[in-house]
């Protein structure tokens, strides 16, 4: 045979069969495919109502089985216990940033208020009636600053005190204490 007429070799190839026909084997299911990382996802975030049985009685999800061995192969849990104590702990920082931020507002406007206080008493004759309005503007505000800051409270509710008979109804200690704090916070002020 001269070099360019070859025989053709018969192809070794099968047809393929088509499914349903009669090839005697099962045509097999192509497996489902999932977004795993979606399901993993909803667990790992979701409450204490989203378990692997919860996620696995929604429509077109995978078994129970499946999600069990799936999520045991990937920590799952510990994931979620992860997540949780991130979420917690980021709220805590939150909660103590919120709070750092109204001590130190109510602080300055607790003082505000002190000065305003001060700046009326300066107008006033102390024998009006309307001083104890300037009094009780002063230390609420005082109280409102102490609170800010995390110090102690008056044990003199100055709201109380409406008329200069209930002053002289407050124990001499009191008074005493009264009049020593009011010293200070106008030598802090100097």
């Amino acid at each position: 045979m001269p070099r360019g007429d070859k025989k053709a070799k018969p192809s070794t190839k099968k047809p393929d069969k088509k499914a349903g026909g009669s090839g005697g084997a099962k045509p097999q299911r192509a497996r489902p495919h999932y977004d795993w990382t979606a399901i993993r996802r909803e667990y790992i975030r979701g409450g204490d109502e989203v378990t692997l049985k919860a996620l696995s009685d929604k429509p077109g999800a995978p078994t129970h089985d499946a999600l069990k061995a799936r999520s045991s192969r990937e920590d799952w849990a510990e994931l979620r216990a992860e997540f949780r104590h991130q979420v917690a702990t980021r709220m805590q920082q939150l909660d103590l940033d919120t709070v750092e931020e109204v001590r130190a507002r109510h602080s300055q406007l607790g003082r505000r208020m002190q000065e305003l206080a001060e700046s009326g008493m300066d107008y006033l004759d102390l024998s009006d009636l309307g001083a104890f309005g300037v009094a009780r503007l002063a230390t609420a505000g005082a109280q409102l600053e102490r609170q800010a800051r995390g110090m102690e409270e008056y044990t003199v509710r100055i709201e109380d005190l409406r008329s200069p008979a209930d002053v002289k109804k407050l124990p001499k200690e009191q008074l005493l204490e009264l009049i020593e704090r009011r010293r200070k916070a106008r030598g802090a002020q100097a």
